[in-house]
């Protein structure tokens, strides 16, 4: 095959993520790897099409998880490099099209060696049959040496980041957009920007602990729901523009895979794989913002659970005032 034909067949597989196909059915198969966006998840084409994958029965740190986020995403690049061949033994695919998998490289289980390198964890919810033993006995083996991961006095687990706490996220932001950028820090592209952030006060372990001798007032609850209100504004402002700036990378990714299509057409072969490298560069980068929004969604289920429960405590405390008058 010629290297013109070759980078031909490329623009078309490419072509597909457009075409709002359906995400593929459970398989095995072997998938070349397209890009690294986190410890846990990548991108490698599958039959001839981009398909995301999500490392099964293990969990990584997030990227805005401080330093171990981005150690733990080095550890899977340096197994999975841009590039090369893995075996991917789907599990399941969600209805977003991501697959759920075990992954091969050429030395054995991509999935264990995260666990034994301690820049992954086990997903205890999601962990089952013969896999448990051994999948467990990979991470305490990495707990036990202290590696990755494992080397925190108090590791916060990354489904706890992503859930409770205190959890900032910065944005995508204009630089996200800025070509030179992508192409020094594509898979970091959600990590930095512009100023916007979303702060996730806690108020779950904040407001409504158990229940301890001193009863909270009505005024002290109504503060607390006024609070609760406010976070509620201003994560619904930020998801907001994080969907405005993920409809623009994807735009950005679609304009240069036009630019890679011209340039094969005009035969300017150097052009056409520049343009491929930075769509699949803004592709990585709006992923990136893609998880960003999962948070923030998982966030604002948070919240409005919050401010169900204050209100009903809130009304109850004013009945049960009412009566005692």
């Amino acid at each position: 095959m010629t290297s013109r034909t070759s980078l031909l067949v490329m623009v078309t597989a490419v072509s597909s993520i457009w075409s709002g196909l359906p995400a593929a059915a459970q398989s095995s198969g072997t998938a070349r790897v397209r890009s690294v966006v986190d410890g846990d998840t990548f991108w490698a084409d599958l039959n001839g099409r981009p398909t995301r994958f999500r490392l099964s029965y293990v969990d990584a740190p997030e990227l805005t998880q401080g330093r171990w986020g981005r150690l733990s995403q080095e550890a899977l690049q340096n197994l999975i490099p841009t590039g090369s061949l893995v075996q991917v033994d789907t599990l399941y695919v969600t209805p977003e099209g991501l697959h759920i998998a075990q992954v091969y490289n050429a030395d054995g289980l991509v999935n264990l060696e995260m666990l034994r390198q301690g820049h992954a964890v086990v997903y205890e919810r999601f962990l089952h049959g013969a896999n448990r033993q051994r999948y467990l006995e990979a991470q305490e083996g990495a707990q036990a040496a202290r590696l990755g991961f494992w080397q925190q006095r108090n590791p916060v687990m990354p489904w706890e980041f992503r859930e409770t706490g205190v959890q900032t996220s910065a944005f995508a932001g204009a630089n996200v957009l800025n070509g030179s950028f992508i192409r020094e820090n594509p898979t970091a592209a959600a990590g930095v920007g512009i100023a916007t952030v979303v702060v996730m006060v806690g108020l779950s372990k904040l407001l409504w602990k158990k229940p301890s001798q001193k009863k909270v007032s009505i005024r002290q609850m109504e503060r607390d729901l006024k609070q609760l209100q406010r976070s509620l504004t201003t994560t619904l402002a930020s998801r907001k523009q994080l969907e405005r700036q993920y409809d623009e990378i994807l735009q950005k990714a679609e304009d240069w895979f036009i630019r890679a299509e011209q340039a094969t057409q005009h035969q300017n072969d150097g052009m056409a794989r520049e343009a491929l490298v930075q769509r699949n560069q803004h592709m990585s980068a709006a992923e990136a913002v893609r998880k960003s929004l999962d948070e923030v969604e998982a966030q604002m289920v948070t919240i409005r659970e919050s401010i169900a429960r204050v209100e009903s405590q809130i009304s109850m405390a004013k009945l049960e005032r009412e009566m005692n008058n």
